[in-house]
């Protein structure tokens, strides 16, 4: 699994991502699940194909948002100075 929210490419994964830290998990309609953490959710397909380049753009904003992508920022601030 990959490390970082950068490295993320299926809706499967960001789930997976999204459940080792926390948050809580359910079951949407079809093949869509629902993020919820600290009080904001957020719906993520499963589908099998890669998610769309703007639809993982939102989903990492959302998660960096609601504090679930601290990490990301935590091991890009050094690279960037």
């Amino acid at each position: 699994m990959p490390k970082n929210l950068n490295q993320l490419r299926k809706g499967k994964e960001f789930v997976d991502y999204a459940e080792k830290k926390g948050a809580e998990i359910r079951r949407g309609k079809g093949s869509h699940v629902i993020v919820r953490y600290k009080g904001e959710s957020f719906v993520i397909p499963e589908h099998n194909q890669d998610l769309g380049t703007g639809l993982r753009a939102k989903i990492i904003k959302w998660f960096i948002a609601v504090g679930l992508g601290l990490l990301i920022l935590i091991c890009l601030l050094p690279q960037l100075f």
